[in-house]
């Protein structure tokens, strides 16, 4: 099995099962179950944050869109090379392994492709600034107005669903070839995560090209603000992006969000406690005197 190595942000499950793991070790031979069920949902997101940030905490936009060029076939070694070069960074300084820029280096497809499907999926979840979508005018009292400008703001719905469809797809195939097995713990189901995300990665960066090339949806905003996104299409599909979270709907089910995928939740059962073979209390014999 192929070991995938990656940095995860601590998160709120993380830190609950550190917490019940530590405050169960003094009882665990009164406790009948030892495995909690967690959402598959919270498990790849905060996987995939970590598969595409680095071990400082945050993520280098810079390289993780030269990692992508590279992955997709955008850009090869050599144009990489020249725009590193243009932004005064030399290339023989980079590490062959051990940093996230080593991928602009290295020449590992691969790990280029995982990094990169983590990479934008998880862009989905960063809030969204939409500045650009809108023009910017004064009114004759003097006062800024912005207005939605339609060319723009359709090109870049088209992304955003062409994404949020095909990342819909990427947490289902995760989802479903995750184990179920209430020995495992939190980390190994990351790495399965992981191993499903490297195999399946030039798929899904496939699957993106595909979606967007072939998408003649007509977009309507319902809200779009800064940093509040929600529109809908005449296919029947709906995406909302606010800071918080993210909803992606295809005729009423959820596809993407509030812990669903593809219109289903699933659960997995985390081991939080070993349980080392417990002696039985030795009782004394009484004696007839």
């Amino acid at each position: 099995m192929i070991k995938i190595k990656f940095n995860l942000q601590k998160t709120a499950v993380g830190g609950l099962l550190f917490l019940v793991s530590h405050q169960a070790l003094c009882s665990v031979g009164e406790l009948r179950v030892k495995h909690i069920d967690v959402p598959a949902y919270n498990l790849i997101s905060d996987t995939l944050v970590g598969m595409s940030t680095p071990s400082s905490g945050k993520r280098n936009d810079f390289v993780l869109q030269l990692v992508c060029d590279l992955a997709r076939g955008d850009k090869n070694q050599q144009e990489v090379n020249a725009v590193l070069q243009h932004n005064h960074i030399d290339v023989q300084s980079i590490p062959a392994k051990g940093s996230m820029s080593s991928l602009l280096i290295n020449g590992d497809k691969a790990d280029q492709a995982s990094t990169c499907a983590a990479y934008i999926a998880t862009s989905l979840f960063n809030s969204s600034d939409n500045a650009a979508l809108f023009d910017k005018s004064k009114t004759e009292s003097g006062k800024d107005e912005l207005t939605l400008n339609q060319p723009r703001f359709a090109r870049e719905m088209k992304v955003r669903m062409s994404l949020a469809q095909a990342t819909a797809n990427l947490y289902a195939v995760i989802a479903t070839n995750l184990p179920n097995n209430n020995e495992l713990s939190f980390s190994d189901y990351q790495q399965s995560v992981a191993s499903s995300v490297y195999h399946y990665a030039p798929e899904y960066l496939k699957l993106i090209q595909k979606l967007y090339a072939s998408d003649k949806a007509t977009y309507t905003p319902v809200t779009v603000t800064s940093s509040v996104t929600s529109i809908s299409d005449n296919q029947g599909r709906e995406l909302e992006i606010t800071p918080q979270s993210i909803k992606f709907k295809s005729k009423g089910v959820v596809w993407l969000g509030e812990g669903k995928i593809l219109g289903k939740e699933y659960f997995i059962p985390v081991k939080i406690i070993d349980s080392p073979v417990a002696n039985k209390p030795k009782t004394s014999k009484k004696t007839n005197k």
